[in-house]
Order: structure tokens, then sequence, then C-alpha cells
């Protein structure tokens, strides 16, 4: 009986995967190299990006509006009470002392030394009535008025003058003829001034040289 050889077996070889295609290659490369081509433009310094507009281009966003500068409204430097308190002189003045507009550099001299000295005092506190005559009225303010400190039971007032014929003289006497139980007038000028100005003026008359004397004596 004859036997069978045996038969080899072959083996199966695998067969081929697809191959890729060339163009799918070739699209993913450009646009690879695109991106890194935009990549690389947008880091150089200098270079604008492609929806970037030139600062002079029309659709620009502009600058935000600053705010209204606020103007005050104008007002005058002077109140209604300066006019007065200046004795009718209006006023280049010398200063203020509580908000009142100081007339004369010797009002001025005692504002500081009774400043100085401690003693509360006032300038204009108050305008007061007087009469000429029958048909003339006038007012008057007291150029300086002590608080708290009188002189044999009234307040102390301290006037000051710069020249013989001062206007505010007039007043002065009229109001010492009307108001003279309620208050002591007291005259400051020059020594020269004062042998010209009629003594129902004032209560007391101090030289302009002699107020530090006068001002510790009121401080007491």
């Amino acid at each position: 009986m004859a036997s069978k050889a045996p038969q080899k077996t072959q083996a199966k070889k695998p067969k081929p995967g697809p191959k890729a295609k060339p163009s799918a290659i070739s699209s993913s490369g450009t646009k690879k190299g695109k991106a890194a081509g935009s990549r690389s433009a947008s880091s150089r310094p200098g270079s604008r990006s492609a929806g970037a507009h030139p600062a002079g281009a029309r659709g620009a966003i502009a600058p935000p509006k600053s705010r209204p500068v606020f103007v005050p409204r104008a007002m005058a430097c002077l109140d209604d009470d300066d006019v007065l308190m200046a004795h009718g002189g209006g006023g280049a003045g010398y200063g203020r002392c509580g908000g009142r507009l100081l007339s004369s550099r010797i009002e001025q001299n005692l504002c500081n030394r009774l400043g100085i000295a401690g003693v509360v005092h006032s300038h204009s506190p108050r305008h007061y009535e007087i009469r000429y005559s029958e048909e003339q009225v006038a007012a008057y303010a007291p150029q300086i008025v002590l608080r708290g400190r009188g002189r044999e039971g009234k307040s102390v007032v301290i006037e000051a003058i710069e020249e013989a014929k001062a206007p505010i003289l007039r007043k002065v006497i009229s109001f010492r003829e009307q108001y003279g139980q309620e208050f002591y007038v007291i005259l400051v000028a020059a020594d020269e001034i004062l042998d010209e100005v009629p003594v129902a003026a004032f209560d007391e008359s101090c030289s302009s040289t002699n107020v530090n004397t006068l001002i510790a004596r009121l401080a007491e």
C-alpha cells in the first residue's frame, strides 16, 4: 500500500494595508506650514495683524471724552457791609479778622496786639442808626468792640483815625451823644492829630506810639 507524502502547508502572506493617500499627506503638510507661518508672522516685532487698522484709518476707536471743567459763578470780593466797615472808603483792605475787613494800618496793628494779649474783640459787629439832625440819618459801625471788658460799666469801643478831619469823626460824635451811656470810646491816633480832634469825639485818647500800654491795661 503506497503511502502518501505529507503536503507542505504554505504560510499565508499578510495582506498589504491601505496605502496613505498622497493628497492627505500633502494637505496636512500644507496646513502645518500655514499655521507655522502665521505664528512666526505674529511673533515678529512690529508686525501688524490682518485685522488691525492704521491709526489714521476710519473706524478707529476715539479716546473717551474728558469731563467738562466746572467753572464757579463769578462773585464779588466785597460783601454788603464792606463800605460801612471801611467807613465809606471802600476798601483796599489790610487783611481780615473774623470775616471783617480791616480798613487801616492802625486797625491792623491794634488787631494783632489785641490778639497777642488775648483780648477778645470784634470788628464792626453791629451798625447803629445815628441822627445828625431831624432830617439827616446815617449808619455807624464801631471799628473795634471789646467783648466782656468794660470801663465805667460800659462796653469799650476803640476807634483809630489817620487824619484830623476824618469823616468818621462826625459819626463818632453823634454816636456818643446818643449811646454815650452804653459805650466808652477810646480814640487812637498820632499825637499831632489828637491835638486837633474835638474832645466830644472820645472818652479817652491814646497816642499810636503808646498802643502797647493801652492794650496791657485793657488786658488786665
